[in-house]
């Protein structure tokens, strides 16, 4: 019996829930040589079952030093896409999501999110407003919101200005371009993490 048949192994699909990743991205791992894999006789792929959950700890402690993103988003649909893609992301991302805009605004006072994703077209309190909040509190080199809307440029420009330079993601998303978004808003958080603790 080889090496590898000695093993306690795992299907790539079992692995991506335990990892709470796609298998796509369990087979990019394996590709890598973040986890270890191999085919079996019968051509199914397989992995270290220990590995795995080695893996899957590390991300679970990391997990307490992930950036909180609140997303304010009335469209289930698209909620479950932020969370399917943000599993992928370079960064660990803790989501968290309100359907309207007053509980987005109770949500932000609660939470304290490190970033923000405002949807315009929103109930109760619109994202407009939602954006005024937030540009008097976060005060920071860097944007720590964006707003991501349907909307044409010039229906925005009737309805309400938004700051200068505000971050404007149209539909559908641009899950790169609001990735490195984030990733520079961690960049920001995790420095002033650093400041606070020394």
């Amino acid at each position: 019996m080889d090496n590898e048949s000695r093993k306690v192994n795992m299907t790539t699909f079992k692995a991506a829930e335990a990892l709470d990743v796609s298998i796509t991205t369990v087979q990019k791992w394996i590709e890598k040589g973040v986890i270890h894999g191999w085919k079996t006789s019968g051509g199914h792929r397989r992995v270290n079952a220990d590995e795995v959950m080695e893996l899957a700890a590390k991300r679970k402690n990391k997990k307490s030093a992930a950036i909180n993103v609140l997303v304010i988003e009335d469209d289930p649909d698209i909620c479950r896409l932020y969370e399917l893609m943000s599993r992928n992301w370079s960064i660990p991302t803790a989501l968290h999501f309100a359907q309207d805009g007053l509980n987005g605004l109770i949500a932000i006072g609660r939470l304290q999110p490190d970033f923000v994703i405002v949807d315009l077209n929103i109930p109760q309190i619109d994202g407009f407003q939602l954006v005024k909040t937030l540009s008097s509190q976060f005060n920071s080199r860097v944007f720590r919101y964006c707003v991501v809307t349907g909307l044409p440029q010039d229906e925005i420009n009737a309805r309400g200005r938004l700051p200068d330079e505000c971050p404007v993601l149209g539909k559908p998303i641009n899950f790169s371009t609001l990735e490195n978004l984030i990733c520079n808003a961690y960049a920001d958080v995790c420095a002033q993490r650093t400041t606070l603790t020394t």
